[in-house]
């Protein structure tokens, strides 16, 4: 496991190290809770980057930065197709698809892009990177054509054929082609993405459902996959909390801290998480103890997040977070966990925070 982490570079090491001298540091203002750092979970030693899903993230980065530099149609496109950027179980002629199809897109050419995408994903289904760059494109896509209707009441009539029933429609069909763990996650998140656009009750409320029992299903199989612990994490954390409906009685109380606490245990065990993760792990662990009443608990992991410095926006909304007093933290909370779901420029079902 130290041969592991040796081989993702020292960026990786640094920046975990980073997070635990922060942690280290308001472990001397608050106590050393009975669970160890912070009530953190034990993590098995039998975990690894690669069943936790923070292998490779090196690699990912590059390869992300190729394919947007190929369908930006820049000098970089040349690169595309080194093997360099490929990381295990993808091929570069996935990569060449997929930049053809974000550069007609790009070009306003919508459904002649949307095809060669998803074939780069038949050819790797399991690339993150090209899951990832679909699923957004979609989603911009998506949020582009109902702000140019006149009314958000239902799908029927909003949405252009080529998207209306994108990413979910192609999702399924390629899960039931390969039932990997990557391709479920992407089909969760593509469910997240869907509530995001429709705020409404009637679609949000089935469509986090949905999201978390998919995510559910992979870590049955995988409990140590921090993406899909995370998704769920988010799901759990952002479902309104004045409001009941069924899934409630099937959700512990501690739900979301115990999945997002998860996350940033194997994290520190790991390592090879950018800075602007280790952050958002911390200030929405914060988010989800206080959400429970554990306002002591929140407070520490905010002021780690706000330790981190990876993130001028994560910074201040954990000074945000330091302005309230006990009895204003349930409302402003909820105010803002409801921005941070509506803020379409930077989604909350996007991967790339796992590169970035």
């Amino acid at each position: 496991m130290n041969a592991a982490r040796e081989t993702r570079g020292s960026r990786a090491g640094f920046v975990w190290s980073a997070f635990a001298l922060a942690a280290v540091a308001v472990i001397a203002i608050v106590a050393v809770r009975r669970g160890g750092l912070l009530d953190l979970p034990p993590v098995s030693d039998r975990v690894t980057a690669e069943t936790a899903g923070l292998s490779n993230l090196d690699q990912l980065a590059r390869r992300a930065a190729q394919l947007d530099a190929a369908g930006s149609g820049t000098s970089d496109a040349a690169r595309v197709g080194t093997s360099d950027a490929a990381g295990p179980g993808t091929s570069d002629a996935a990569l060449i698809a997929a930049s053809t199809g974000l550069k007609a897109v790009r070009d306003g050419e919508v459904e002649r892009g949307l095809d060669p995408l998803r074939h780069a994903l038949r050819l790797a289904p399991s690339d993150l990177v090209l899951g990832n760059a679909y699923r957004m494109t979609v989603l911009r896509l998506r949020r582009a054509a109902l702000n140019d209707a006149t009314g958000r009441a239902t799908l029927a009539g909003r949405l252009p054929p080529a998207i209306e029933r994108e990413p979910i429609a192609f999702l399924e069909t390629l899960r039931r082609e390969h039932p990997g763990r990557e391709v479920s996650l992407q089909l969760a998140l593509a469910w997240v993405d869907e509530l995001m656009l429709f705020p409404a009750l009637e679609i949000k409320a089935p469509a986090s459902v949905e999201s978390v029992a998919l995510l559910s299903g992979i870590l049955e199989q995988e409990p140590a996959y921090v993406p899909a612990l995370f998704g769920r994490g988010l799901n759990y954390l952002h479902r309104p909390a004045r409001l009941v409906w069924p899934e409630s009685k099937k959700m512990a109380p501690d739900a979301a801290s115990r999945d997002l606490a998860q996350c940033v245990a194997i994290g520190r065990k790991i390592g090879g998480g950018s800075p602007r993760l280790v952050g958002t792990l911390a200030l929405t662990l914060g988010d989800a103890y206080a959400r429970e009443g554990h306002l002591e608990t929140a407070r520490s992991w905010w002021q780690i997040a706000q330790n981190t410095g990876a993130d001028a926006g994560l910074s201040a909304a954990a000074r945000r977070r330091f302005t309230w007093d006990d009895r204003e933290v349930p409302d402003r909370l909820e105010q803002e966990l409801e921005t941070r779901m509506s803020d379409l420029d930077h989604p909350l079902s996007d991967l790339a925070i796992l590169w970035q």
